[in-house]
């Protein structure tokens, strides 16, 4: 399972270590400055004491910790072991340092300074503090007590940080959940109510934006659908006027027969309108809304899929296509004109794009199966008309119209294709849940 990532608890982990590294490196840094501070203090003491009257060799001075030799061989033997060479540089402060780590404080520290005095004589004067010795002998408290003291004082900072940066993250958050919620629960019947106060004006320009949007997406949607249902209740009539049209002349070539070509013309004239007249009834059927549906009636299902067949066996004309059809005697209680949609459009497709083949369609029960295979011998396949490769190819609308139907009743629909074979089942009494999905038709 993949895990997404929060923008909360990615803003969270980076304000919180930002912070902490700026409070981190900012200690480190006051440490630093406060050393060189107490370094360059001491430093001008020292050099204030190379000024020390009655030092001579072998007689250096002891004044408030500090120790002022004329040579090195005066100075402290402690100094002189742990420097081991007098220092070459003059008023250049040396420093030594007993520590085990950087975390832990010094036990002791020790300094030295070559200077001159104003006469032009030499002077090393050096000091050493923090002696463990001393320390013990007073009684004062262990370095690494100030060290965890320190390091508590700095976790609790974080911490108190964390906590403030957690409460405002609360306070901006709470908004955008709502927001969140809000823009979850839009329908149509909400979308138009004024959106609520979300504390900050951003929030509420944002949700000014959403609403918008999804109200003109929704203002698009409405207008698409009047326009299907009118335009399709206006096709109802010419549609009719040629289908009528199209019977007379039919009714006429009987006393007076025609050409061949015209009879051809008049064939082809008469599928486009059967063809339209499917589509214009699917189309005001898509146009109406859920609650204004047609209540179920029954359905003789094997004796309208052979009514079908024997209305679309036009499509098979002048095509070398063996079609068996496998029915049994079945009543389903469902909406007649959604079932006539599936499947009149169903059988018209696998009809269309089978030129060489077999078409097998098959119902048991409420369950209609149609299979459509091709040979492959697409060199012995029949050409069709430039008309018919026109139907057959912009008739993939009549399949998507068909998922919509099935979708909207919540039937069992399932559809695999490989190549040369389509194969494709539907149950009108399958549950929603078992909706599978379809790919489109291939010619």
């Amino acid at each position: 399972m993949k895990i997404r990532p929060s923008l909360r608890l990615y803003f969270f982990i980076s304000v919180v270590l930002l912070g902490s590294v700026m409070a981190i490196g900012f200690s480190f840094l006051s440490v630093h400055y406060f050393f060189d501070g107490l370094d360059k203090g001491l430093k001008g003491v020292m050099r204030e004491l190379a000024k020390t009257p009655n030092v001579e060799d072998g007689l250096p001075q002891h004044i408030a910790g500090f120790s002022v030799a004329s040579r090195w061989q005066d100075t402290p033997e402690i100094i002189q072991q742990r420097f081991v060479l007098p220092p070459d540089e003059v008023g250049q402060l040396q420093k030594l340092k007993d520590q085990d780590c950087i975390f832990t404080m010094p036990e002791n520290i020790y300094f030295l300074l070559r200077y001159y005095t104003p006469e032009g004589e030499v002077r090393f004067i050096s000091r050493v503090i923090l002696d463990r010795g001393k320390v013990a002998e007073t009684g004062k408290s262990k370095p690494s007590k100030r060290l965890y003291w320190t390091i508590g004082m700095a976790v609790a900072a974080i911490v108190f940080f964390a906590f403030v940066l957690i409460m405002i993250m609360q306070k901006i958050a709470k908004p955008i959940e709502s927001l969140k919620n809000w823009a979850k629960s839009l329908n149509q019947d909400t979308i138009q109510k004024p959106p609520p106060d979300f504390s900050y004006n951003e929030l509420n320009v944002l949700a000014e934006l959403v609403q918008s949007s999804l109200a003109s997406a929704q203002q698009s949607l409405d207008r698409e659908q009047r326009f299907l249902s009118y335009a399709s209740h206006e096709l109802r009539t010419p549609i009719s006027v040629i289908r009528s049209n199209v019977d007379l002349l039919k009714r006429l070539t009987e006393k007076d027969p025609i050409s061949d070509k015209q009879q051809l013309t008049l064939q082809r004239i008469e599928r486009a309108g059967l063809t339209m007249s499917d589509l214009t009834e699917t189309l005001l059927w898509l146009s109406r809304n859920d609650e204004q549906g047609m209540p179920p009636q029954p359905i003789q299902l094997n004796e309208k899929i052979k009514q079908l067949c024997g209305d679309l066996d036009y499509l098979l004309n002048e095509k070398n296509v063996e079609v068996t059809l496998d029915c049994e005697d079945y009543t389903v209680n469902i909406e007649a004109t959604a079932c006539h949609i599936v499947l009149s459009n169903l059988i018209r497709n696998a009809y269309q794009h089978t030129q060489q083949g077999k078409v097998v369609i098959k119902q048991q029960a409420s369950r209609v199966t149609i299979i459509n295979s091709s040979n492959s011998d697409q060199e012995n396949k029949p050409k069709p008309e430039a008309s018919d490769k026109k139907m057959a190819s912009g008739y993939g609308l009549g399949l998507k119209l068909s998922e919509k139907v099935i979708q909207r009743h919540g039937w069992f629909y399932e559809v695999t294709e490989t190549q040369g074979r389509y194969h494709v089942v539907v149950d009108f009494e399958g549950g929603r849940a078992l909706w599978l999905g379809v790919s489109e038709a291939k010619s």
